[in-house]
């Protein structure tokens, strides 16, 4: 299994871009992919939610944050260099073949992982949690018998409030169709009281999930294939508001 690991905040639409060409890899190579990595500022909408019921387009707007949708369902999410990104795109195998399997197996593979920060953390549902805070959540995306579960962790505070951004963080919200299911959230940082670097989160991780799927993990590279497929999709999907703003 290939690993990916680039922690340099990277441009938010190529971020997604490549979330969906290593899921098409899956299908259509074989290729599977653990990727860590994280973006640059930017609201992501899950892949059938409404962007006027769920973002502060003026107030993202004026921050120059821009407003994206990804190919996964779930709710929308506030991605910030803060945060580490952690996706996985395989085959599905027995117990990661469907929705609440694939959630609580990669659940419980988390929670073991981040142990090593001595928090109690637990998953429910798609989060994990510690106590009643939300420290990250996740999402799925289907393709035969191919399959990406990606999710997002907090890792260190963002001095933006996700309620200047995020409707479903205010009082009042009334979600039109895929709704946002919000919750009290906090940080690792501020969990352990330290200031927690995304690299420190690697190994565990990448180790936890090698031992869970029985894989050999080889560091790697996107092929030149693969990168011109995600530029593509940049181009004619992510980077366009017939995409992003459908709903």
């Amino acid at each position: 299994m290939r690993l990916l690991a680039d922690l340099t905040p990277s441009d938010p639409m190529l971020g997604l871009a490549i979330e969906e060409v290593l899921l098409e890899s899956v299908r259509a190579s074989r290729v599977e992919t653990i990727r860590l990595w994280r973006n640059r500022r930017a609201v992501i909408l899950g892949r059938s939610q409404s962007l006027a019921a769920e973002v502060d387009e003026a107030r993202a707007s004026k921050l120059e944050i821009p407003i994206l949708r990804r190919i996964s369902g779930g709710g929308t999410v506030y991605h910030y260099p803060g945060n580490l990104n952690v996706s996985v795109s395989m085959h599905k195998r027995a117990g990661f073949s469907d929705v609440s399997s694939i959630f609580a197996s990669f659940g419980r593979l988390l929670s073991d992982a981040l142990a090593v920060l001595s928090v109690d953390l637990h998953a429910q549902d798609n989060g994990l949690y510690i106590g009643d805070k939300k420290v990250g959540g996740a999402a799925q995306a289907h393709r035969g018998v191919a399959m990406l579960y990606h999710t997002t962790l907090l890792v260190q505070p963002s001095a933006l409030p996700m309620e200047t951004l995020l409707s479903a963080m205010r009082p009042g919200y009334c979600p039109e169709g895929i709704a946002s299911r919000p919750r009290l959230t906090t940080t690792l940082s501020e969990q352990v009281a330290r200031l927690i670097e995304s690299d420190e989160l690697v190994a565990p991780i990448v180790d936890a999930l090698a031992c869970a799927l029985g894989e050999e993990i080889t560091v790697g590279d996107l092929t030149p294939q693969e990168t011109q497929r995600a530029n593509e999709l940049v181009a004619s999907k992510y980077g366009r508001a017939e995409w992003n703003a459908k709903l």
